[in-house]
């Protein structure tokens, strides 16, 4: 799979919407310039809800090129072994797409990262990144669930400048944010949470690696109406989630080991997460996407 590949998984998700809406759609404008859907009902008549999974798995160190699992969609699961560029889940709204590292001629697990605008505009379903990601992730993100795995891998000296350079997010991580989950367990780069008024970011603190909370409020877009806080304990549920979610593709991945750190990040949870959300926004609010 190459960067000549581009929007894989979105033909899919549009033709199985139809087919669980009984094909009932006008091709082209107005029923103009297009053909009716010409596959064929299953002659079991299958339930729109038992509609099993669907998988797309691109492996041997794939790339996809842009808009990889764009509009993705219920119940298709997309995973890549390699990495992805701009515009992955752009628009989701169901289903999964997961970026794992993939093994090259060494055997070595490499890469997992994406390009810009990861996961822009999305409203549901879940987002996997198991490396870094290009700037602009989670614009707009209105409602899934978005784990970005990248990890800090030295000590960071922020008094270089430059902090994107470095970051495992590449800037404006959230902005105008309005709904949703995510969770970076790297460091999120600068410019994060401008215009950010709903949802939930969760942080990984590694002061060893000098990445505490005046590092965060560093990393804060001007003007970004946020707030840095503790967890607390109506955050377990939101990071237990999404770190099992998270272990159990690196376990699918053959990353046994990787999969045991991320869910041994919950033992001194309290210690380890701090969450940033809109100013004023209430304890009580849900933050899992329904």
């Amino acid at each position: 799979m190459t960067p000549v590949d581009r929007a894989l998984g979105t033909h899919l998700t549009g033709a199985l919407t139809r087919f669980r809406n009984n094909w009932n759609w006008s091709p082209g404008h107005g029923g103009q310039g297009g053909h009716r859907e010409t596959w064929l009902q299953p002659l079991d008549n299958v339930e729109t809800d038992s509609v099993p999974r669907t998988s797309l798995h691109f492996v041997s160190s794939s790339v996809p090129g842009n808009g990889l699992g764009a509009y993705n969609a219920d119940p298709v699961h997309i995973l890549v072994e390699g990495g992805a560029q701009d515009g992955v889940a752009k628009g989701i709204s169901g289903g999964r797409v997961v970026i794992m590292k993939g093994y090259n001629h060494d055997g070595k697990l490499i890469d997992g990262s994406v390009g810009k605008s990861l996961a822009y505009g999305g409203t549901g379903g879940v987002v996997i990144v198991q490396g870094n990601a290009d700037s602009r992730a989670c614009i707009r993100l209105s409602g899934a669930d978005v784990i970005i795995g990248g990890e800090i891998l030295k000590p960071l000296n922020d008094s270089l400048g430059f902090i994107g350079a470095r970051s495992n997010v590449k800037g404006f991580l959230c902005e105008y944010m309005t709904s949703g989950r995510v969770l970076v367990l790297g460091d999120p780069g600068p410019w994060m949470c401008a215009g950010m008024t709903g949802g939930v970011l969760y942080l990984r603190l590694q002061p060893h690696l000098n990445f505490d909370q005046a590092a965060i409020q560093r990393r804060l877009g001007k003007g970004a109406k946020v707030s840095v806080q503790e967890v607390g304990e109506s955050d377990l549920q939101n990071l237990r989630e999404l770190l099992t979610i998270y272990a159990d593709e690196l376990k699918h991945n053959h990353q046994a080991d990787e999969a045991q750190k991320a869910i041994d990040l919950l033992v001194d949870w309290k210690s380890t997460f701090v969450r940033v959300v809109p100013l004023g926004q209430q304890e009580e609010q849900k933050f899992a996407t329904e």
